[in-house]
């Protein structure tokens, strides 16, 4: 088995420091109790920038407990603990080609010396080790993976060699052979005890077939967070209702279970419900069951609009009331009994801004992924096929599809739509970033984009006559 090296499941890095109003709060986790966790969070219904938001969720989001799993249903779970190697990979040195194996000092020669024929006194195949050893004027035929016979200190390969004539069981070497040439030899990847993957590491398909190489059967993982999802409106409706006049389906509810299921998260299914507030907060309750609750709806100052009043019923301790970003800027978030709340519009546009920008890093961090890892999908160059226009004081986002032009990626905005549509939120690659108070952006000019989706359907350049302008 494998060297283990285990590290505190509950360690956070804090994300940036808030000089502001303090809340004590008591966080509660799968496994440990975290007292007097002091939360730096602007309350009182002040609007914070992205960054003080996000430095406020990381103080209150800390990574779930541990469970083994089968290294077979590992695929994209995040590591727990440190693996180091059990052993030499590789275990003893093997050809690297199809060959011969000799001793160099046969193959070399004077100018004026004709090439001497060394004899072939076995041929090893991979798995099987062999049985003689190689001595001077002779060699031993090997596979490509084959273990190494006793003796050898180069490979040269089939094609370099030629039968000798008149000779059966005798080759003829044409080159000069390097030491070890055609070998890969043992601990050469890796050695015993040599740290091959950090805690917090994502399991992809390669980091699985390396723990398979060690001879892993199981592994220490962080079990999947649960997180609580609950959609409110009197306008929507589950896919099982009929539509009656008025009423729309939840798409933005939907949307959020398949984001919180292509990231590794069980969603508790807390269901979908009108602004009935006693109603809302029963289902609030019920899924303190889990690692942290998602709502959509009720975020803005309507008359139906429920998060600012049920955060004071609930004594929810709030976090903030709103963040500078265009769509989301009603999101909210707060701590109930330790558990992480995070209030989105309903709208399906800003909802995904919300979830992307500020929930995914929180949910990768309770999910346990370290460091190493981006804790949100990358932000890449792109030339804007387009013009755009920011807002001051307020980070933009712009849904765009990702467009291939001359073998370049460029970032086309998708067209307008009404506030409810979920057009734009299905056809995009990305999001465009807008710095605040950035006044105008021209075709070609080189932008941020945050990838949302990775479904290699990058369009061709025709596309563009769907950008936005503005």
């Amino acid at each position: 088995m494998s060297r283990i090296h285990r590290r505190p499941a509950g360690a956070t890095t804090v994300w940036s420091r808030l000089p502001r109003r303090v809340v004590s709060l008591k966080v509660a986790t799968g496994m440990e109790t975290w007292d007097n966790v002091m939360v730096s969070c602007v309350g009182g219904g002040q609007v914070v920038s992205v960054e003080e938001a996000l430095g406020c969720i990381a103080k209150c989001v800390h990574r779930v407990g541990v469970e083994p799993v089968p290294l077979t249903e590992a695929l994209n779970r995040v590591l727990a603990e440190d693996v180091a190697a059990p052993q030499d990979v590789p275990r003893f040195s093997y050809a690297t080609v199809d060959g011969f194996a000799i001793h160099r000092h046969d193959t070399s020669q004077s100018p004026m010396k004709k090439p001497g024929a060394l004899e072939v006194i076995e041929t090893v195949s991979a798995g099987s080790p062999a049985t003689r050893t190689v001595q001077p004027g002779t060699s031993i035929r090997v596979m490509t993976g084959a273990l190494l016979p006793p003796g050898t200190d180069a490979v040269v390969k089939t094609e370099d060699v030629s039968p000798m004539e008149g000779k059966t069981g005798f080759i003829v070497v044409h080159k000069t052979a390097r030491p070890m040439e055609n070998m890969a030899r043992a601990g050469e990847t890796l050695k015993r005890e040599e740290l091959v993957l950090k805690a917090g590491t994502i399991l992809r398909p390669e980091r699985i077939g390396v723990l398979a190489s060690l001879g892993l059967r199981r592994v220490d993982v962080f079990r999947r967070p649960h997180i609580g999802l609950l959609g409110t409106g009197n306008e929507i409706v589950a896919l099982e209702e009929n539509l009656d006049p008025g009423k729309i389906y939840a798409s933005s509810y939907y949307l959020l279970m398949a984001k919180l299921q292509e990231r590794g998260c069980t969603p508790m299914r807390l269901g979908i419900t009108d602004d009935d507030r006693k109603d809302i907060q029963n289902r609030i309750r019920s899924g303190l069951a889990g690692d942290a609750m998602i709502t959509t709806g009720g975020t803005g100052e309507g008359v139906t609009d429920w998060v600012m009043d049920i955060y004071r019923t609930m004594d929810i301790h709030p976090g903030f009331d709103g963040v500078a970003m265009s769509p989301g800027r009603s999101s909210r978030f707060g701590v109930l009994q330790g558990k992480p709340l995070f209030s989105l519009p309903g709208s399906p546009t800003a909802c995904l801004v919300a979830f992307e920008e500020l929930v995914m890093p929180a949910i990768l961090r309770l999910a346990g992924v370290g460091q190493g890892e981006n804790l949100v999908r990358p932000l890449l160059k792109m030339n804007l096929a387009g013009s755009l226009s920011g807002k001051r004081g307020t980070r933009r986002y712009v849904p765009a599809r990702i467009v291939l032009r001359n073998g370049q990626l460029e970032a086309a905005p998708l067209a307008k739509a009404h506030r409810g549509s979920v057009m734009p939120v299905m056809e995009a690659h990305g999001l465009i970033v807008i710095p605040e108070n950035t006044d105008k952006l021209v075709p070609g000019e080189n932008v941020d984009v945050r990838l949302t989706a990775f479904d290699n359907e990058f369009s061709p350049s025709k596309s563009v006559e769907r950008r936005m302008e503005e």
